[in-house]
C-alpha cells in the first residue's frame, strides 16, 4: 500500500473537490515537515511531500510502517496540519491518490487526538504472541506483521508536541470566516462582531489567547482581547468600538500607563469608525532600503511613559505653520553642539554676549574708573572720582544681568 514517487505526481495533477473523491476516516500516524523526513527519502518524495500524512485506516491492520499509504493536503494554498494519532478525513481521488482534511469536535484546539488511538486499534505484533499457533502461522504465511503498535510514537502526539491547557475556541457572529490555530492564533473576517450587531466589517489577527482568558473553563467561548492577547492588529469600522487601553491591563481591567495625554489636540474619545490598531509589547517597523512616510490629516503625537531620542546619521529638517511650545515643567534644555553653531533668527544676524565674559570686563571697567586721576596745571588729581562709591555700587549689581538658568559657550 505504499506510495511511489511516480504516485505523488499523479495525486498532484487530482483535483478532488472536481473528482468527487470518496471519504472516509484514518488516523496519522505521521507528519512529513521537511525533505529530511525518513519516509520522504526512503521514497524519493523529498519537498514533494511536505505537509502530507502517513496514516491508517481499518483496512491497515497488517501493514507495516514502511508500507502505509499517504495523503495530501485536501487544500494546498492552505495546509492545517493534525498531529500523531489524530482522526482525519481521507480522501481518493484517481485510484491510490489520497487527499486528507483535519475534522473533530474538541473543546482544546490543542488536545485534538488520543494518544493512544494507534496502539488501542492497530495491535502490535507482541500482542498477537497471545495465541502462538497464529503467530506460527503468519511466520510461514509471509503476512506482513503490523508495527503499528510498536511506533516510535506510540501513545504520543509527535516528537515534540505538547497539548496547551485553556486554550478556547472564538464566539462567532453570524456569517463569520474564521481560521483558528491549535495555539491560540486567529483571524477573524466578520460583519457584525459590535455591541448592536451592526454591519461594522472587522478583521482581528490574533497571535495568542492571554493568560486570564485561558484560566477560563474549557467549555466556554471568548472573544479576542486587544489589551490582553499577544500581538494583536484590528482592522475595523463604523460602530465596531475598540476598548484599546496603552500599557499592560490587569484582570480588573486597569491599565499601568502612567503618561496622559496633556497635549494631543482632540484626542478621540471613542474609538470607532475606520481604524486600524495595532498593540504588542515591542513594535519594530523597518524600512531597509526606501523612505519611511507617515501621512496624518489631523493631529498626530507621541505618548509614551518613557523616554524619546532620535539618532540621525544626517540632519534634521522641521518646517511647520505654527507656532512650537516646549514645556519642560521644571527641566532642563540642553543643545550641547560642540564647536558648531546655534543660529537664532534669519535677519541682522549678530553675535550672542558672554554673560560672565561681560561682567568680568564691566567689573575691571568700574576698577580702573574708580582709579582715574587727572593731570592739572596744579599738580595730579586725587585718585577717583568724587563719587567712586556710586561706581561701587554698580559693581556690585553686574551679576545680576546673569540668567540664573540658561548658559552658552
Amino acid at each position: 500500500m505504499g506510495l511511489t514517487s511516480g504516485r505523488i505526481t499523479a495525486s498532484n495533477s487530482v483535483n478532488p473537490q472536481q473528482s468527487a473523491p470518496a471519504k472516509k476516516v484514518g488516523w496519522v500516524h505521521n507528519i512529513i515537515l521537511d525533505e529530511n523526513d525518513e519516509y520522504a527519502k526512503s521514497k524519493k518524495l523529498y519537498n514533494q511531500a511536505i505537509g502530507s500524512i502517513i496514516f491508517r485506516t481499518s483496512d491497515d491492520l497488517i501493514a507495516s510502517e514502511n508500507d502505509l499509504p499517504i495523503a495530501h493536503p485536501f487544500d494546498k494554498n492552505f495546509k492545517n496540519l493534525p498531529i500523531i494519532n489524530e482522526q482525519v478525513e481521507i480522501y481518493e481521488g484517481a485510484p491510490g491518490a489520497y487527499f486528507y482534511r483535519r475534522m473533530g469536535l474538541d473543546a482544546n484546539t490543542t488536545n485534538s487526538a488520543d494518544p493512544t488511538a494507534i496502539s488501542r486499534n492497530f495491535k502490535s505484533e507482541k500482542d498477537d504472541k497471545k495465541s502462538s499457533a497464529n503467530y506460527k502461522n503468519v511466520q510461514t504465511t509471509g503476512i506482513a506483521r503490523t508495527s503499528g503498535g510498536d511506533s516510535k510514537y506510540k501513545n504520543n502526539l509527535g516528537k515534540y508536541y505538547k497539548t496547551q491547557e485553556g486554550i478556547h475556541k472564538l464566539k462567532l457572529y453570524e456569517g463569520d470566516s474564521l481560521i483558528e490555530s491549535r495555539f491560540g492564533q486567529s483571524i477573524r473576517f466578520s460583519g457584525f462582531n459590535n455591541t448592536d450587531n451592526t454591519f461594522s466589517p472587522t478583521i482581528i489577527i490574533r497571535n495568542s489567547e492571554n493568560a486570564d482568558s485561558r484560566k477560563k473553563e474549557e467549555n466556554l467561548s471568548i472573544e479576542e482581547d486587544i489589551n490582553k492577547d499577544g500581538s494583536t492588529i484590528v482592522l475595523s469600522s463604523n460602530q465596531h468600538q475598540l476598548g484599546f487601553l496603552p500599557g499592560t491591563v490587569d484582570d480588573k481591567g486597569k491599565s499601568d500607563f502612567e503618561k496622559k495625554p496633556d497635549s494631543f489636540v482632540d484626542y478621540p474619545t471613542k474609538l470607532i469608525g475606520d481604524q486600524l490598531v495595532l498593540n504588542s509589547g515591542r513594535i519594530i517597523l523597518s524600512a531597509k532600503n526606501a523612505e519611511m512616510i507617515f501621512y496624518s490629516k489631523k493631529n498626530y503625537g507621541f505618548i509614551s511613559d518613557g523616554a524619546m531620542s532620535i539618532d540621525n546619521k544626517l540632519g534634521i529638517d522641521i518646517s511647520v505653520g505654527d507656532d512650537i511650545n516646549i514645556i519642560t515643567n521644571d527641566r532642563d534644555v540642553q543643545m550641547v553642539t560642540g564647536n558648531g553653531s546655534i543660529i537664532l533668527g534669519s535677519k541682522d544676524l549678530e553675535p550672542i554676549v558672554k554673560g560672565q565674559q561681560l561682567v568680568d570686563i564691566l567689573s575691571e571697567f568700574l576698577d580702573a574708573i574708580s582709579q582715574m586721576s587727572f593731570l592739572t596745571p596744579s599738580g595730579p588729581s586725587a585718585v577717583g572720582p568724587v563719587n567712586a562709591s556710586q561706581f561701587g555700587s554698580i559693581k556690585s549689581k553686574l551679576n545680576n544681568i546673569l540668567s540664573k538658568l540658561n548658559q552658552t559657550s
